[in-house]
């Protein structure tokens, strides 16, 4: 009866092997995808990471598989939510880039073997890692010098914002993006490092973010199903995880205003570090 329920169990007989193995590890992961989209720092990155660190040798591509049935919910929900605050022309802006970036994501997939997958997996949340180490201190010098050069900070996050706002800034992050997102699941650290950029509050932030990633992982799931690469009973097994997400959305409202976003910040560059090398050595 709990068989396929805990992540050591065996793959039960004629069910795909994402539907049996590690369930309540991948229930838990949609939890934190919620609670991660909600606004809690961090959480999304680690479910991401949790679905594949749980996924069997030769699965990983059909775990990867459910992340964006998953995510749809957890967008979906926050959209619901936050969609008044949500910056419409960053989103009109980068949607065309980014559905090009899925297209070329989905024409490679098939094409690259599950060890090049893992090597590149790791490389991408390595890199992830590096930059929001190397931006944590940068933030950090910056805010030494804020009382002596106010106004040259003023004038150099509005030059920030005025970089990432221009369109070939855009499009370069959308399409890749778009590319990391079919090929290993993690593209929102990086959406979130370019929405932060682009000097949003926080509520906008979260309803841009959710945006973006709604109408990216509906592209995403409709481009897998074209593909070939899902089946409808995945499909159904990532909505019933989903509901996990929307439980996520609403604990995250209490959370996000409660628990230090640094503490969250560290643990998911721990996450990160552990799944880099992790996915290297597989």
């Amino acid at each position: 009866m709990l068989d396929g329920i805990f992540p050591w169990s065996a793959p039960v007989a004629g069910l795909p092997v994402v539907l049996s193995v590690a369930v309540a590890r991948q229930y838990l992961s949609g939890f934190l995808i919620g609670c991660g989209v909600g606004g809690v720092v961090g959480a999304s990155t680690l479910g991401v990471a949790m679905f594949s660190l749980s996924a069997p040798t030769g699965e990983l591509k059909n775990f990867t598989a459910v992340v964006p049935v998953v995510n749809c919910c957890a967008n979906v929900g926050t959209v619901l939510q936050y969609s008044k605050h949500a910056n419409r022309s960053i989103c009109m802006k980068m949607w065309p880039f980014i559905v090009l970036g899925i297209c070329v994501g989905t024409w490679l997939l098939p094409r690259i073997d599950e060890a090049s997958l893992r090597k590149f997996t790791s490389v991408v949340y390595a890199l992830v890692l590096a930059q929001s180490v190397s931006e944590y201190f940068l933030q950090k010098q910056r805010a030494k010098s804020a009382q002596k050069e106010d106004d040259a900070l003023k004038d150099q996050k509005k030059a920030s914002e005025q970089f990432y706002g221009r369109l070939e800034v855009a499009a370069a992050i959308s399409i890749l993006c778009g590319l990391l997102t079919v090929l290993t699941n993690n593209s929102g650290p990086i959406f979130n490092i370019y929405l932060l950029n682009c000097g949003l509050s926080m509520n906008q932030f979260v309803a841009t973010r959710a945006v973006l990633m709604a109408g990216k992982n509906v592209a995403k799931v409709g481009a897998r199903l074209v593909a070939g690469s899902i089946s409808v009973p995945v499909i159904i097994h990532g909505l019933q995880i989903g509901v996990m997400c929307l439980v996520g959305i609403q604990c995250a409202k209490p959370i996000k205003d409660r628990t230090s976003p640094q503490l969250y910040k560290f643990f998911t560059w721990g996450v990160l570090l552990y799944t880099a090398v992790k996915m290297w050595f597989a």
